[in-house]
């Protein structure tokens, strides 16, 4: 899917805001602070259902507004359309509306209109915890995967289920937790069987961009498969209940998995410089934009967020040429939207000589 117009109303910094895009390469510049992320925001938070830079929603209305108002219209190369709206209240209340039908949960909105953002927010990717990579990888297979997407809501519920009896440790914590045993051990060994099927599909990808890219860079992702039955699962789980009482929560399970990042065999988390983890997480994108598209039979819309602060020209170079040679069959490359501060720079280093359809947006501060 393409989307051709946004519309804002009190979103971030915009009052009232009306952006349209070409199906190839629009790009939107002007000074720091002249809104041009929250336009990017605003297209994810209607593909997504949220911001790629806040959870709290009430960051995003407009200061001495009560509310803010999202409406973007999309299209494919069949010529289906559909529109999604997005209001938010300062008090909580929200309405998603897709083609005016109201949706109840934010998974009827994943894999309408697919984004794929690189942006220096999503830094925390390669830089942060364990959680970090598991959401990120978590998010993308649920996107590509129906199956995956119940595994995961179904495991988590389960979860946040059997932590809650071990933090109210009454006298009957044992018995309860005994009920809850079973099913976890039953969704989490599933959950695990799928997602090791998806990393292994990513990584082969990943490896694959990697030597597209450039065929000296030494990178890597790894992910320790955890082999077994349910019932190792479950005595696993019933082994571990004296710790999960002890700490107040289950400590096995799929929500404790960690997809390691390398960098010439060492982890870029621990020894990466801020350049090297800035070129994995593009590389890592590239392979979410491909892998969305294999997997969705769908080219999601790619939002660069402020070029130069990701990756240095020459780089920045490749990453955009590799974009606009990127095709699934027949299909045009993915439409592609970019912010920056300078537009002259790009263009007089020949950053767009091979886009042929291009708009520009300048926003004033």
């Amino acid at each position: 899917m393409e989307i051709t117009n946004i519309e804002m109303i009190s979103f971030r910094n915009h009052n009232k805001k009306n952006i349209s895009f070409n199906a190839g390469l629009t790009i939107i510049w002007g000074e720091n602070g002249s809104g041009k992320t929250s336009i990017l925001e605003a297209i994810h938070s209607l593909s997504l259902g949220k911001s790629f830079r806040t959870n709290n929603k009430k960051e995003l209305i407009k200061k001495g507004k009560e509310s803010f108002f999202l409406r973007g219209f999309f299209t494919n190369d069949n010529g289906v359309n559909n529109t999604v709206s997005f209001f938010q209240g300062a008090r909580g209340n929200k309405k998603i509306k897709i083609n005016e039908k109201n949706i109840l949960k934010r998974k009827e909105l994943l894999g309408v209109n697919n984004v794929v953002v690189f942006s220096p927010n999503e830094e925390i990717i390669t830089k942060g915890p364990p959680k970090e990579r598991r959401l990120f990888f978590d998010r993308v297979f649920s996107i590509c995967s129906t199956k995956y997407l119940d595994l995961l809501l179904s495991y988590n519920r389960t979860i946040k289920q059997r932590n809650t009896i071990l933090k109210n440790k009454r006298k009957e914590t044992e018995k309860e937790l005994n009920i809850w045993n079973q099913p976890l051990s039953l969704v989490g060994q599933a959950l695990w069987i799928e997602r090791s099927v998806l990393v292994k599909e990513f990584s082969r990808e990943f490896n694959a961009i990697v030597k597209k890219l450039d065929k000296d860079l030494k990178l890597k992702i790894t992910y320790k498969e955890k082999e077994g039955t349910e019932k190792e699962f479950l005595d696993k789980t019933q082994k571990n209940t004296n710790l999960d009482l002890k700490n107040g929560f289950t400590s096995y399970g799929p929500h404790k998995d960690d997809m390691v990042f390398l960098w010439k065999d060492k982890t870029i988390r621990k020894h990466g410089s801020q350049g090297e983890h800035k070129l994995f997480l593009a590389v890592l994108k590239i392979t979410e934009l491909v892998f969305m598209s294999n997997k969705t039979k769908r080219l999601p819309i790619f939002l660069i967020d402020d070029l130069f602060s990701s990756l240095d020209k020459e780089k920045s170079k490749k990453l955009l040429c590799f974009v606009e040679k990127f095709q699934t069959g027949e299909k045009p490359p993915p439409q592609t939207i970019i912010t920056t501060t300078d537009l002259l720079d790009l263009e007089q280093n020949g950053f767009f000589l091979g886009f042929n359809n291009i708009k520009k947006h300048h926003l004033k501060k």
